[in-house]
């Protein structure tokens, strides 16, 4: 059987990142009205500040299918983070316990 290696560092910065990716995108929503606020209607024209609207409109779809997507692939990187972890935690006190069970046990070098 293959070894199977998890760099747990590695695999929480993944989660980590995409948690933080996740928050500027909810935070980009939220800021979406400062932008047509900001541009207001430059030489009494609302052209700029409808397309800006517009522009908003159709990132913040895409925005939401790219945080449902981030927010699967986090899941699943703290799952197996998780899973591997407490893998990690059971066989080394299974070992622990295997071993000190090993010095426990007489052997014929012990008995002398």
């Amino acid at each position: 059987m293959p070894d199977v290696v998890i760099d747990y560092d590695e695999l929480y910065s993944l989660y980590t990142n995409l948690m933080a990716i996740m928050q500027e995108f909810e935070d980009a929503s939220k800021r979406q009205r400062e932008l047509a606020d900001d541009i207001k209607q430059p030489y009494g024209r609302g052209e700029l500040r409808d397309k800006a609207e517009d522009f908003e409109g159709r990132w913040d779809d895409r925005r939401n299918k790219l945080a449902e997507g981030m927010k699967g692939v986090a899941e699943q990187a703290k799952t197996i983070l998780d899973n591997f972890q407490q893998f990690d935690e059971d066989a080394a006190a299974e070992f622990a316990k295997a071993l000190a069970d090993l010095e426990s046990t007489p052997t014929p070098e012990r008995k002398r």
